[in-house]
C-alpha cells in the first residue's frame, strides 16, 4: 500500500511539474481503432497500357461508448501518365458496420463517401492521392459482435459499364 500511495504521489508532482493531469488507475482511455489493410491492383477497364491503379484501403472500425464506428483510408498509387487527367465520370467509398454472424454479415449501417473521383482524377505529378472516408456510427446491441467493411465503387470514363465495386478487407471485430 505504501508503494502505491508513493507511486501515486511521485505520479500527481510529475504532472503538477509538466501541467499534465492525472487520471486514476481505473480510468478507460478512449478505444482505438482495430484495423485491416488490403491492396488490390485494379485495371482501368478504358485503357490498353500503363493503365493499373494499385489501391490500398485500410478499414476499421472500433466499440466505444455503446457505439461502434467504422471508416476506411484509401490511398492510390495510379500510372505516372495519368497525372492531372480525368480518369473516372465518377468514385465513392461504400462505408459499412456489419454485425458479426455465421454466415454472410448482414450491413447494420452505411454511407457513402463523397470526393474519391475527385481525387482520382487529381492524382498528384507522381499519379498518387489518398481519401479518408467519413466516419460511421451505429448503436451496437448488447452482445453483439461488428465489423467495419469498406466497397470502392468506380465509374471509368471509356468503357461504358457504369459504376464497378471493388470490396476491401474486412476489418477484425469489436
Amino acid at each position: 500500500m505504501r508503494i502505491a500511495r508513493t507511486l501515486t504521489a511521485t505520479a500527481t508532482t510529475a504532472a503538477l511539474i509538466t501541467g499534465a493531469t492525472v487520471l486514476g488507475a481505473s480510468t478507460a482511455s478512449a478505444a482505438s481503432y482495430r484495423c485491416t489493410t488490403s491492396t488490390k491492383s485494379i485495371d482501368h477497364p478504358g485503357y490498353t497500357i500503363n493503365d493499373n491503379f494499385n489501391f490500398s484501403v485500410k478499414t476499421c472500425a472500433k466499440r466505444e461508448g455503446g457505439y461502434i464506428y467504422a471508416k476506411a483510408y484509401v490511398s492510390v498509387d495510379g500510372p505516372w501518365g495519368f497525372a492531372g487527367q480525368s480518369s473516372v465520370h465518377d468514385a465513392r467509398a461504400l462505408i459499412q458496420v456489419k454485425r458479426s454472424v455465421s454466415g454472410p454479415d448482414p450491413v447494420s449501417k452505411s454511407a457513402y463517401g463523397t470526393g474519391l473521383g475527385s481525387k482520382l482524377n487529381n492524382l498528384d505529378a507522381y499519379g498518387n492521392t489518398s481519401y479518408t472516408s467519413p466516419t460511421v456510427k451505429h448503436k451496437a446491441a448488447a452482445g453483439s459482435r461488428y465489423l467495419g467493411d469498406s466497397v470502392v465503387q468506380i465509374d471509368w470514363k471509356n468503357d461504358g459499364k457504369g459504376r464497378i465495386s471493388y470490396s476491401f478487407s474486412a476489418s477484425p471485430t469489436v
